[in-house]
């Protein structure tokens, strides 16, 4: 017999019954899809990669999905009837302010409302952290203008201008001249100018402050006022404690815009008494020594 190209020999016979001996692995074999009854568990022949029946995903955490959401406001717009409310209870209870100020009311009430716990013990703390800030160059500049000592230095200065008086006086005064506090005098005019301009740019970043506060302290009364028969303890004790804060806050900017106010007078006053001196007085007296010599 001829061999025959890729003849290898006689195959043997496959078993009789396929069932009786344990069956042998074959390449890629994924199981017989039309099986009477599946395989035992120990001898189950692995499945075929199949994305159809994937397990579901397992739901992220409460806390996860809460922390990746944008904080935004709870209302769109005023057209929500609890911002009506509270806008027309503003306007019945501020009509000054809210004269000026509707489109921040609204802003602030569709942040505050439905008004809830959290929201109030919060309410304000981006305000009241920008006061604090603005209080500190208001409080550096008052004690800057207390440590210049301009007062002092200047009646110092015209004390040198007047005639000694009794013969105690005349005898023991050491002669001083009045040009000698020329320089200081001019140092402090310059400090004195430099102190207004930034005493003008603090207050008005603090008068800006504090009207965020007062609105901020209306809208919480505001609220107040429509939550006052709510039967939640612990929310209308945090309303009354945030809103007693923030007329504090309200109140200590007022005082220190006062202070400041009391403090730009008395520099005003000294800038045209020292340039007073600077340019009328101490010239006549130079004048006037210069004629003696002669």
């Amino acid at each position: 017999m001829t061999p025959r190209a890729f003849d290898f020999g006689e195959a043997p016979e496959p078993p009789a019954d396929p069932g009786t001996g344990p069956a042998a692995p074959r390449a890629l074999d994924f199981g017989d899809t039309h099986a009477d009854a599946p395989p035992p568990p120990g001898n189950r022949p692995p499945r075929p990669l199949s994305f159809d029946d994937l397990p579901a995903a397992p739901a992220a955490p409460a806390v996860l999905s809460t922390a990746l959401k944008t904080p935004k406001a709870l209302f769109d717009s005023e057209d929500h009837p609890a911002v009506r409310d509270a806008l027309a209870l503003a306007r019945a209870e501020y009509p000054m302010l809210f004269e000026h100020a509707e489109q921040r009311f609204a802003a602030l009430f569709r942040r505050i409302l439905p008004v809830r716990l959290a929201l109030v013990t919060e309410w304000g703390e981006e305000a009241l952290m920008e006061q604090a800030s603005l209080l500190r160059p208001v409080t550096e500049l008052v004690l800057t203008f207390t440590q210049m000592a301009v007062p002092a230095l200047l009646e110092t200065a015209l004390e040198t201008t007047r005639a000694p008086a009794g013969m105690f006086g005349k005898l023991f005064r050491r002669a001083t001249s009045p040009v000698e506090y020329k320089p200081a005098l001019t140092s402090a005019r310059l400090q004195l100018q430099q102190l207004m301009v930034d005493s003008d740019v603090a207050m008005r970043n603090l008068e800006a402050s504090a009207q965020t506060l007062g609105l901020h302290s209306a809208a919480l009364v505001v609220v107040s006022t429509l939550a006052g028969d709510s039967p939640d303890v612990a929310l209308l004790d945090a309303l009354v404690q945030r809103r007693t804060l923030l007329q504090q806050a309200v109140r200590q900017a007022e005082l220190s815009i006062l202070q400041m106010g009391q403090v730009r007078q008395q520099a005003a006053e000294l800038i045209g008494q020292v340039s007073s001196f600077l340019t009328v007085t101490l010239p006549a007296i130079e004048m006037a020594q210069a004629q003696s010599r002669t």
